[in-house]
């Protein structure tokens, strides 16, 4: 006891503090219920990855919960719609339950929801079954007003977003309704990697090398890293004898080559690309590494400039970068991005509903 007859603190590590440090979750690895082994399987997989391909979605303030409610529901009509795909909830809707009313079993509703979670999508990568659920998983980012939906073959982003945005600007129902209250903006990407620098450049030559001549001076350089010899060098016998080898097995394929198509000319390795123009439209969230120009003028280093020129007005392909923490996204989609307000559902379903009034208002008249 001290003199004014207050008790001493607890020493520094004791078991105060330990206390205080104890975490609000978790359960020490103790036996887990039902419920909470179902929120696990919900959340194991809520975590953006390099290799990881899906669709970015920016929502209203504060409206994550609702917008991931709405996505969800448009995801599932066109997954059915474009690639015959039924979601999870729709095929167990249809099957009768146990008791016979509501009053259905809780563990065996958790059951099927972590099986449908859980299983493979053997089924409906073929295109047909249930499942996709499995195939598209939304996540809500550590940032406002931000998602991201994880996608899974034979779900090609790019054209999963550009038939939802279409169908939004044409918006044959009168009145026009709008599908989605708190989404605003998609964004497809095709291709992720880590947000370094020679992560953007593996990341581009996967996304661009469908549309895109890459012999651009960055591409050179990287070519010529890649080949670098790794091997010791091979003494002089074993050089001449891979030589000789090589040189008949070049001679042999000549005459194989010659026999059957009548022709000794090689075959070119890969049709010439279309001299499309470009513009890089890139979009840095939660990371302060790599700057808007390092990452504009490494896309574009691998580009082939005299084939390929920018255009920022209207080129014949828009290359869409997104980095997020550590993760680089990269997706090509067509020049009309901007007419399709950049995949912005509510500015497309704004833009039908004035036009139909519009329309109404001319026959009026």
């Amino acid at each position: 006891m001290t003199e004014n007859g207050k008790r001493k603190d607890a020493p520094t590590g004791g078991v105060a503090q330990e206390r205080s440090k104890k975490k609000k979750t978790g359960n020490g690895g103790k036996w887990k219920t039902p419920h909470q082994q179902a929120k696990l399987a919900l959340h194991q997989d809520a975590s953006l990855q390099p290799g990881d391909r899906g669709i970015w979605i920016t929502c209203a303030r504060h409206q994550e919960g609702k917008a991931a409610r709405e996505i969800d529901v448009l995801f599932a009509e066109y997954a059915e719609k474009m690639y015959n795909i039924r979601s999870v909830h729709d095929t167990q809707a249809g099957e009768p339950g146990d008791g016979g009313g509501a009053e259905e079993d809780i563990e065996a509703a958790i059951r099927k929801e972590i099986a449908a979670l859980t299983s493979g999508t053997s089924n409906t990568a073929a295109g047909s079954g249930a499942g996709g659920a499995n195939l598209m998983k939304s996540m809500k980012m550590n940032v406002d007003c931000l998602l991201f939906v994880k996608t899974q073959p034979p779900v090609d982003p790019v054209a999963f977003v550009r038939r939802i945005c279409e169908d939004a600007k044409s918006c044959n129902e009168r009145p026009c309704l709008m599908r989605c209250r708190y989404v605003n903006r998609l964004t497809p990407v095709s291709f992720t990697g880590k947000a370094t620098e020679q992560g953007i450049v593996e990341v581009a030559r996967k996304a661009l090398a469908p549309w895109f001549d890459l012999s651009g001076k960055r591409g050179v350089e990287a070519e010529e890293s890649k080949a670098e010899p790794s091997e010791p060098a091979k003494s002089e016998e074993g050089q001449s004898a891979a030589q000789g080898d090589g040189s008949n097995v070049a001679i042999k394929s000549a005459a194989d080559a010659k026999t059957e198509g009548g022709s000794n000319e090689m075959p070119t390795s890969e049709p010439e690309k279309k001299p499309f123009t470009f513009a890089i439209r890139p979009t840095i969230r939660n990371h302060s590494n790599l700057k808007r120009d390092v990452v504009i003028n490494t896309i574009a280093g691998l580009i082939n400039g005299d084939r390929h020129k920018v255009n920022l007005t209207s080129p014949d392909k828009v290359i869409l970068v997104d980095v997020y923490q550590t993760v680089c996204g990269m997706s090509v989609v067509d020049g009309d991005w901007d007419e399709l307000k950049r995949f912005n559902l509510t500015e497309l379903y704004g833009q039908a509903r004035n036009a139909q009034s519009a329309e109404i208002s001319k026959h009026h008249d």
